[in-house]
């Protein structure tokens, strides 16, 4: 594995990807589930941290309250926080469990943004990494896992994306991002097929 690379996971959180997941009813956590993506992206974390990649971890976090009421946004303001206690809101932002980071990993929270990279420090971070080269699993695909590898490519990085480490609302829209926009951004293959994994 190569020294500059760094692998990125993206919003792998109990709200997207656990069954009690406020968005659970989206898709992605069957999605998920269907596909052993949370299982796949373990071994990639285990090969990363056996090879002294670093390992970035992008959460999102929400202030509902001041969230614009268009598209995306629309649905988690539909969601009636109100009635969430602050051990559950705790709960619905954390890493799911069997990805929980290690003290040595990096956690980046987002705020209102899709791109990982947009009003954070990620880009800070990779560079002084010195990083060119990023491994991006997470979900969602075509969301703010595509929106952050956009990001990524605007920034000039080297750009693999892990198609069987990510996961959709549905197949239509897990296709598309995987075989015609990753495409024109990144390098997309399985974690079984990379190259940069082989140790």
């Amino acid at each position: 594995m190569r020294k500059s690379t760094a692998l990125i996971i993206v919003d792998a959180q109990n709200f997207i990807l656990h069954e009690r997941g406020l968005s659970a009813d989206w898709g992605v956590f069957k999605d998920a589930q269907e596909k052993n993506m949370v299982k796949k992206t373990l071994i990639v974390m285990e090969k990363a941290r056996s090879a002294n990649i670093p390992i970035i971890f992008i959460r999102m976090d929400l202030r509902p309250q001041i969230l614009p009421d268009i598209g995306f946004w629309k649905q988690i303001r539909e969601i009636d926080f109100t009635e969430i206690t602050p051990e559950e809101a705790d709960f619905q932002m954390r890493i799911i469990d069997e990805l929980t980071p290690h003290p040595e990993d990096i956690i980046v929270t987002k705020y209102h943004s899709l791109n990982s990279f947009h009003n954070t420090d990620l880009d800070q971070i990779i560079r002084a990494l010195h990083c060119d080269t990023l491994l991006f699993t997470g979900a969602v695909t075509n969301l703010c896992l595509e929106s952050t590898v956009r990001g990524a490519f605007d920034r000039g990085y080297n750009s693999v994306v892990l198609s069987d480490c990510t996961a959709s609302m549905n197949e239509e829209a897990q296709r598309f991002a995987i075989n015609f926009i990753f495409p024109m951004l990144s390098m997309v293959c399985t974690s079984e097929e990379i190259e940069i994994l082989k140790t």
